[in-house]
Formats: C-alpha cells, sequence, structure tokens
C-alpha cells in the first residue's frame, strides 16, 4: 500500500519520470463540461502538476489542493507566471470553501486517497449546477505487466521484495473500473457517469525507468539495502537490453455532471 505522505520527499523523480496525461483527455473534459474562459477549478491532489499543468496553461482559473508546505511551494514556484494558479496547503476533506464554486473538480491519480462516502458529495457540493466531476487514473502501474521486459523486472521485484508484487489482474481491473463507476455514483448524486480509456506507448531510457521507480511510496517501505539492490538489478537488466524500455500505459477517465 503506498503511503502518500511520501510523496512530500520525491518530487522531483515524480516530476520527472511519472508518465503524462494526454490532450485528448484535457481537451474531453473542457468539452465535456462545456468550460467557459472565466471557469474556476478545483484540482485534489495536484503532485508535481502533470495535470494542473494544461488547464493552468489555458488560463483557466485553477486552485490546486496538496498536502505539504513543500509540494505547495513546488507547485507556486513552477507555476509562478500565471497569476490565476492558487495553491492551497489542505486535504480535500478539510478544504473549506463555499457551496458551488466550481464549475470543475479534477483529481489525477489521486482521488483513491479519499473515501468515497466523503469525496463524491463533497464534491457534488462544491459544484456549481451543470459543474462536473472529473476522476482520472494511470494503469500501467497497478495492473500485471504484459509485456516482456517489464515482466522480468518483475522477477527481479519478487526476488528483493516479494511484498511489493501487488499487481492486480485483467479482470481485477475490469472490476475495479465498474466500481469506480459505482462510487462516482455514491448517495445518487451525480447520474450518467460516462468513462473514457486512453493508450499510448511510453520509452523510458534506463536512468528515468529508475527514477520512475523511486517515484512510487511503496518502494520506500522496504529497507534501502533492497531498494538499492533492486535498482542495480534493474539498471543491468535495462542496459543489457539496449538501454531502453517500452511501457504500455492506460488512462481511464470517468466524468459525470451535477444536475437536478
Amino acid at each position: 500500500m503506498e503511503n502518500k505522505d511520501v510523496f512530500r520527499e520525491i518530487i522531483s523523480d515524480y516530476e520527472a519520470a511519472r508518465p503524462r496525461y494526454p490532450d485528448a483527455l484535457f481537451q474531453d473534459v473542457i468539452s465535456y463540461a462545456g468550460l467557459n474562459p472565466d471557469a474556476k477549478i478545483l484540482e485534489i491532489g495536484a503532485g508535481p502538476g502533470q495535470a494542473t499543468a494544461y488547464f493552468v496553461k489555458c488560463q483557466y482559473d485553477l486552485t490546486a489542493l496538496e498536502i505539504s508546505d513543500k509540494q505547495v511551494q513546488f507547485l507556486k514556484g513552477k507555476f509562478s507566471q500565471y497569476p490565476l494558479f492558487h495553491c492551497e496547503c489542505s486535504t480535500f476533506e478539510d478544504y473549506i470553501i463555499d457551496p458551488e464554486t466550481y464549475d470543475l473538480v479534477l483529481s489525477a491519480t489521486a482521488f483513491h486517497w479519499i473515501q468515497p462516502e466523503v469525496g463524491y458529495p463533497k464534491a457534488f457540493n462544491l459544484l456549481k449546477e451543470n459543474g462536473v466531476i472529473a476522476v482520472f487514473w494511470h494503469m500501467a502501474s497497478i495492473v500485471e505487466p504484459q509485456a516482456e521486459m517489464l515482466k522480468q523486472i518483475r522477477e527481479i521485484y519478487r526476488s528483493f521484495a516479494p511484498e511489493l508484487d501487488d499487481y492486480i489482474s485483467l479482470d481485477e481491473a475490469e472490476r475495479l473500473h465498474q466500481l469506480r463507476i459505482s462510487q462516482i455514483q455514491t448517495q445518487q448524486l451525480f447520474h450518467n457517469p460516462i468513462s473514457k480509456t486512453y493508450r499510448w506507448d511510453d520509452e523510458y531510457t534506463t536512468e528515468r525507468y529508475l527514477k520512475l521507480m523511486n517515484s512510487y511510496s511503496d518502494f520506500h517501505s522496504i529497507c534501502v539495502e533492497n531498494q538499492n539492490t533492486i535498482l542495480e538489478h534493474v539498471a543491468d537488466y535495462i542496459g543489457n537490453n539496449g538501454g531502453k524500455i517500452i511501457i504500455p500505459q492506460e488512462v481511464r477517465l470517468y466524468m459525470a455532471k451535477k444536475t437536478d
């Protein structure tokens, strides 16, 4: 299980190595929400701002929530040239603002930290009429790998930290998909959610892949000796196989509108 508090210490590797989100996803969100230029957006768990950047650069008024001063300062520095960007150090559960403030509430690979019976009703309350919630997740890091090089790296993990070998199967991923569709309808506030899937291939150098490994908080739950051993073995394996690795990426998006 990942520890969200670790993220404040691994921001740079997260920024450098985590996969991005496709522009098509953001365009679909904007289109579905019918966002006007003066729309107000709340982002929950912005991390290093990988999803944030698209909306900020489109000049939307966006408030990002993060849980540590270090993360907040990182984001404020990154987006300092955008006057409509704001960042608050707060969990979503503790965040206080007037109801019906936002046109869009979004969360990128972060909303699973919030209990559905708390998160979705609160998002509903903060949205204006016809406002939209959009939550989306990367799947490659949790679904058992199918590509051969990724399978071999999985065996390295199994050798030195079997407790980290917690991938879900393809069938379990489909059940998770159905669960998320159900969760967005918690208390029957949001109706008729829609889902979209985006797929592409990412090419990683050895260096970037090692940073990706270090960006996952559960990797830091094992002892430093085992961390270093795994990193060394993975570096040797990728280096001996052309110095590159292809990761098939998948992101699943879930959206719903606040309507009567």
